[in-house]
């Protein structure tokens, strides 16, 4: 299995010669290999130093390799002859846009885990006063009742209610499916 590592190290890093000649040619038609491409994977090593020093517990060094090699295809493929940079001018924007990426994923990660971590709470909230109501009524409280106790809109009850409702089918289906298997053996 090739990993992230050896895909980067058949691409070295390139001296700041070479790398100016890529640059220049940014463009240029007819060229038997392409300077974009060259520009990138010869940047690899960049893109796996950012994402192997953002990565922490719970977070994928390839899924933030793949962030910071985007952002680098990107800034590649945006280059001109126009505006034309240094090879340290670039190596020091592809550094900063992989990192940047990096960074946006990994945010964006943090609160897609909040955002989580939030309705399960606010489940076990609506579970548990859904319980009580019960309890107090004799009967299931309405959507509307338990959105007014909570202080949620209606939608949001509904919302909760329906995931926790395919959360508990999801878990059912599994324990039928061990009970099957190890009534099997």
């Amino acid at each position: 299995m090739v990993t992230i590592v050896d895909m980067v190290s058949e691409f070295p890093p390139l001296d700041s010669e070479t790398t100016a000649g890529l640059l220049a040619s940014v463009g240029y038609e007819g060229l038997d290999e392409d300077p974009r491409r060259q520009l990138v994977q010869h940047h690899l090593w960049m893109v796996l130093e950012e994402a192997s020093a953002a990565a922490r517990a719970g977070t994928s060094t390839g899924d933030l390799f793949q962030e910071g090699t985007t952002a680098l295809l990107k800034l590649v493929h945006g280059l001109s002859r126009e505006q034309p940079l240094t090879p340290e001018q670039f190596r020091a924007r592809a550094r900063q846009v992989a990192a940047a990426s990096i960074s946006a994923a990994l945010e964006e990660e943090s609160s897609a885990r909040a955002q989580d971590e939030q309705w399960a709470r606010d489940g076990e909230r609506l579970f548990a006063l859904e319980v009580e109501l019960r309890q107090e009524a004799g009967q299931p409280p309405t959507d509307t009742e338990l959105a007014a106790r909570l202080g949620w809109s209606g939608e949001r009850v509904r919302q909760l209610r329906r995931a926790v409702s395919e959360a508990a089918a999801q878990h059912d289906r599994e324990l039928a499916e061990t009970i099957e298997e190890m009534e099997e053996e």
